[in-house]
């Protein structure tokens, strides 16, 4: 699947309100595919002011019933929908 630009992916990101949540699908480095799914962010992502994300964008999911932090590269997105 063909990556997003990292422009796409800071415009949805920033689209998500501080109650809001998406699921990402992205690359990982040994080039599988993995999804995190109810991913909400903790604040305003750090540099989101000049529209910049972070490399690798934190993100708090549930799994297993468990709060977790993971973390994705911005520029490893190959889908994003916002919930």
């Amino acid at each position: 699947m063909e990556r997003m630009s990292i422009k796409e992916v800071t415009k949805v990101i920033q689209s998500v309100g501080p109650e809001g949540s998406f699921n990402v699908t992205f690359q990982k480095r040994d080039n599988t595919e993995r999804t995190f799914f109810g991913c909400t962010l903790e604040g305003k992502p750090e540099g989101s002011n000049q529209g910049d994300l972070p490399q690798a964008l934190p993100v708090k999911i549930i799994e297993d019933g468990v709060a977790k932090w993971r973390s994705f590269r911005v520029d490893s997105v190959t889908q994003l929908e916002v919930n």
